[in-house]
């Protein structure tokens, strides 16, 4: 991981910038979803790309990964009451649920979820997915996950 000084951590006067991050995602360990969200009838993995613990930014202002699942895997039903989250996806398809919605999706297809929208994905047999995530909050203890 390719990491720019923070010197200090304190807060930036207004106008003045922070050091920028840039991290290689060949650099990084996957992470299993369930650890980091304690659930595990969650699967898949994660790269935790940006946010506040791996920028080490105290002002990041949010989160942003790449979420891996192979054929069979479910990500269950579930909402995040305090932080909107975006999903992009690179390869595969999955099945996603938004809300009442049910559809499948391939590369390029870009969601939005609202705070408080019900979402799920499951992958089918034949190829997994992996999509870019993005939270609206800086990291995951912010989101306010509900599992249904």
């Amino acid at each position: 991981m390719t990491r720019l000084p923070h010197e200090g951590h304190r807060r930036s006067a207004p106008g003045t910038p922070r050091p920028p991050f840039v991290v290689r995602r060949d650099e990084l360990e996957y992470e299993l979803i369930s650890a980091l969200n304690h659930n595990p009838d969650d699967e898949g993995l994660v790269h935790r790309l940006v946010d506040r613990d791996t920028t080490g930014d105290p002002e990041c202002e949010f989160l942003t990964g790449v979420y891996r699942m192979e054929p069979g895997m479910a990500h269950p039903l579930h909402l995040h009451a305090d932080s909107a989250e975006f999903y992009y996806v690179l390869s595969g398809t999955a099945r996603f649920t938004l809300a009442d919605e049910e559809f499948e999706a391939g590369p390029g297809t870009a969601m939005y979820i609202p705070a408080g929208v019900a979402h799920a994905i499951e992958t089918g047999s034949a190829d997994g997915m992996e999509l870019v995530y993005s939270f609206s909050t800086p990291d995951l203890r912010g989101i306010g996950t509900r599992w249904l």
